[in-house]
């Protein structure tokens, strides 16, 4: 993962085993080889659809709650985006993969949903968005990850390639340079790496819950 500035370089050295454990989680590297199996990949995707409406909820608020014009818009195209994201998987890659919609949240997925929405709403403006940054920058450098293993005609390739691109890249860089400005001038800089620690150990649940159904 690269680093962008002070808060970067200080919580990407605080989360790294976290990091770790994740790109050597069994969900991601069965994942990334294509023999995860189906039950394991249906947990997720279903509740990637319901996670990803709560997250878009989350980046509103971000959005309502940001002072810069600049940044208003940016949160806001931010959760148009993932609510495409969404209705893509929902209307096109649940179809492809013969899957049905989940009716709730698993624990892990709404304990994350719960943190981001929460601290959207309660913490300070420059703390929800350390919050929310994982769930990009995290996730970003773990599809990295996948796709630089991912063995040829590998069955979930469709939906590895959906968080890739010039796109994706430009809305992360963003997104680190609006908080490493933040927490040049914040008066909560330890609790901006603490909320982002925190969500960094989401990210690794959501994974771990995923692989319950092969047991």
């Amino acid at each position: 993962m690269k680093t962008r500035g002070l808060f970067t370089q200080q919580v990407w050295e605080l989360v790294h085993s976290t990091f770790q454990e994740i790109t050597s989680c069994r969900f991601v590297c069965e994942l990334a080889d294509g023999s995860l199996p189906k039950s394991c990949f249906a947990h997720y995707l279903t509740q990637d659809v319901l996670y990803l409406i709560k997250d878009a909820e989350a980046l509103g608020n971000l959005s309502k709650r940001a002072t810069m014009a600049e940044d208003q818009l940016f949160f806001e195209e931010l959760r148009n985006d993932g609510l495409q994201v969404e209705l893509l998987i929902r209307e096109e890659y649940l179809g492809y993969y013969e899957l049905q919609e989940a009716t709730s949240q698993s624990k892990a997925f709404a304990d994350y949903s719960d943190f981001l929405l929460r601290h959207s709403l309660e913490s300070s403006y420059e703390v929800a968005c350390a919050a929310l940054l994982p769930c990009f920058w995290i996730y970003g450098a773990v599809c990295d990850f996948i796709i630089a293993r991912m063995t040829q005609n590998n069955p979930y390739q469709k939906f590895i390639s959906t968080y890739s691109g010039d796109e994706y890249y430009s809305y992360l860089n963003t997104f680190i340079e609006i908080v490493e400005q933040n927490f040049m001038n914040s008066c909560f800089q330890e609790d901006m790496i603490n909320v982002f620690i925190e969500a960094s150990e989401h990210e690794l649940r959501i994974f771990e819950e995923s692989m319950l159904p092969a047991k």
